[in-house]
């Protein structure tokens, strides 16, 4: 069996002997632990990535820097390496940009002690004509003693002629989820799609988790927003682990119909949620115990301290709403919000808008705006990576996650998504970035003539991603009305007040308005640790977000700084591929195979 799609995958049938022989190549060499031998699989400009393998962190180090990585550690003590059984060799397609071909492979193997992984390769002849690692990626996969309940490990259900009194399905799940006669070894705070994507890994890997939300029910993080809002990537980069959406699930996502998935989702995961949760000050944890404290008043006002091991942030890649403080604001007699705050277009018709900020938020409420009947104007500052959604973002991901994409089954293409240093990520995409501009040339031209400045970097969307956090758009129709002059902008021109009836530059031009939306993004996430959990443990975790020297995200899915406090957020993509692996870590502090303050290397 397959998991190709064998509509658009080519299969690489005759030349899969060749692989084999280089994976068992690479196994030997694994197992002599000799970093020399292993930098000699790689091409000169090839990349290794590791994920939980070779030590208790993430690592992205180029073929040149092999040898003095594993200078003071050992490689990894992999065995039985091996081509994935069901999963062919993929030829003649590269998913990474570039124009580039190569022979993609996944394979798997043990870890002893401890687990099993997998990984994915990129494969292409070198100067000898003999086929050489461009990039290779190893990741843990699952931990022994934490085995999903799948398979022959599927749980019974019930309990057959036990001869007492036996408690029905729905009682044991209420005393599970009230957590009445013990403390849940995870506590996850925010029930977004990150909680609940490291709830239902911990779900599956028999690690009790508890899940507390602010909100009064799950998903009220996005049914509370503005009545226009859809997702900007397609379906299938938004799929949750285990339980992907059906069939004819729309391409781009509403946002009520994701707030009610999320709902449905909690249910048929068996997740534990309290709603309706605030925080209490107070949250400390004790080095010796290895216990935490948390402070908790649940919605009817019953207060109790949880005593968890873990602590895990879930409340978005993005902290606070970011309020920039311009004179005299509260002198405006119409309404001002952040963009967080927008509640949608419908009282605002033949109202004059002014937005200031110009990425994504911003476009998305400048045209549910527009749509209603406002006058919009938006207030661009520096420059936007626009980028279309068709050909533009479906060119980035390659035929990774769209119809008919060869990779079947979406953990497969998170792998091999993921697979892609990010410092390589870029060169890549440098690459493609003439392409890319040319493909978006007509859209682009008419957002320069109407005096909307576009950043051409050619480093792309990711990267700004990854960098950043923002600092683009991805068009689905706003860039089009910007064009047409439907909604107009006001550009390089910083804001010198908050006037009664708008907003002044410092040219002296005024802007009427009605309504001031502030699309001006959001702080990182320390700054919701230190407003939930207090300055002390704030501070001594490390900088969320960005990009540190070796190419991967600082401060998230991993060791924060703090003992078992972990930060937890990213798009849907990123949230299901490092979910797994954020939960892992958890499981092996458990297992007692990570040490509990983490690993800083």
């Amino acid at each position: 069996m397959c998991r190709w799609n064998s509509a658009t995958a080519t299969t690489m049938a005759e030349g899969t002997t060749t692989v084999e022989q280089f994976v068992s190549k690479l196994g030997q060499v694994l197992q002599k632990k000799d970093a020399g031998l292993f930098s000699q699989l790689f091409l000169e400009n090839g990349w290794y990535r590791d994920l939980l393998v070779s030590s208790w962190q993430f690592h992205s180090i180029p073929a040149s820097q092999l040898v003095p990585f594993f200078a003071n550690r050992t490689l990894p003590d992999i065995r039985a390496l091996k081509l994935e059984p069901g999963l062919d060799v993929l030829a003649g397609a590269s998913h990474i940009g570039g124009g580039e071909t190569f022979h993609t492979a996944f394979v798997v193997f043990d870890l002893p002690g401890i687990g099993n992984g997998r990984g994915v390769m990129r494969l292409k002849e070198g100067t000898s004509g003999e086929l050489r690692i461009y990039t290779l990626l190893l990741g843990l996969h699952e931990l022994e003693k934490h085995l999903p309940p799948t398979g022959p490990r599927r749980p019974l259900g019930t309990q057959h002629h036990s001869g007492t009194a036996r408690t029905n399905w729905l009682d044991r799940r209420e005393a599970q989820r009230e957590f009445v006669h013990e403390e849940p070894t995870v506590v996850v705070v925010g029930a977004g799609q990150g909680g609940l994507m490291v709830a239902a890994r911990l779900g599956m890997g028999g690690v009790s988790c508890l899940l507390v939300e602010k909100n009064q029910r799950v998903g009220d993080s996005w049914r509370k927003r503005y009545k226009s809002l859809v997702l900007h990537d397609p379906v299938q980069a938004d799929h949750f682990p285990f339980l992907p959406y059906p069939a004819n699930w729309p391409i781009f996502t509403p946002k009520d119909k994701l707030a009610n998935w999320f709902e449905f989702y909690v249910e048929a995961m068996e997740l534990n949620v309290w709603t309706g949760c605030t925080i209490l000050p107070g949250t400390s944890y004790d080095a010796a115990t290895g216990l935490w404290s948390v402070p908790i008043r649940r919605a009817d006002g019953v207060e109790r301290t949880l005593h968890p091991k873990h602590v895990v942030q879930a409340t978005g890649a993005s902290g606070e709403p970011n309020i920039p403080r311009f004179r005299n604001m509260d002198t405006f007699s119409g309404t001002l919000v952040h963009s967080s705050g927008h509640e949608g277009g419908e009282k605002w018709q033949g109202k004059k808008v002014v937005i200031v900020g110009c990425c994504n938020s911003a476009h998305d409420i400048a045209q549910d705006l527009y749509e209603y009947g406002a006058h919009v104007t938006m207030v661009q500052r520096s420059e936007t990576l626009v980028l279309t959604s068709n050909p533009g973002l479906s060119s980035m991901l390659e035929g990774m996650y769209e119809e008919n994409a060869p990779f079947v089954d979406v953990e497969d293409a998170d792998l091999v998504h993921i697979s892609t240093p990010i410092l390589l990520l870029e060169k890549m995409h440098q690459a493609l970035s003439p392409a890319l501009h040319k493909g978006d040339k007509d859209i682009h031209d008419g957002l320069t003539k109407a005096g909307f400045k576009v950043d051409m970097n050619p480093s792309g969307l990711f990267i700004k991603y990854y960098r950043r956090g923002g600092g683009y758009y991805i068009d689905v129709g706003c860039s089009s009305l910007i064009a047409e002059g439907k909604i107009k902008v006001k550009q390089g021109v910083e804001i010198d007040e908050i006037v009664p009836d708008g907003v002044k530059f410092k040219d002296g031009v005024v802007l009427p308005a009605d309504l001031v939306v502030l699309a001006t993004g959001y702080d990182a996430m320390n700054t919701t640790c230190e407003k939930i959990f207090g300055r002390k443990i704030a501070h001594e975790t490390g900088e969320v977000w960005g990009v540190d020297r070796e190419g991967e995200i600082k401060g998230i899915w991993r060791n924060s700084g703090h003992p078992c406090f972990w930060y937890m957020g990213g798009n849907f993509q990123l949230a299901r591929s490092y979910s797994r692996f954020l939960t892992l870590q958890i499981m092996a502090i458990e297992d007692g195979l990570m040490p509990r303050e983490g690993v800083l290397e």
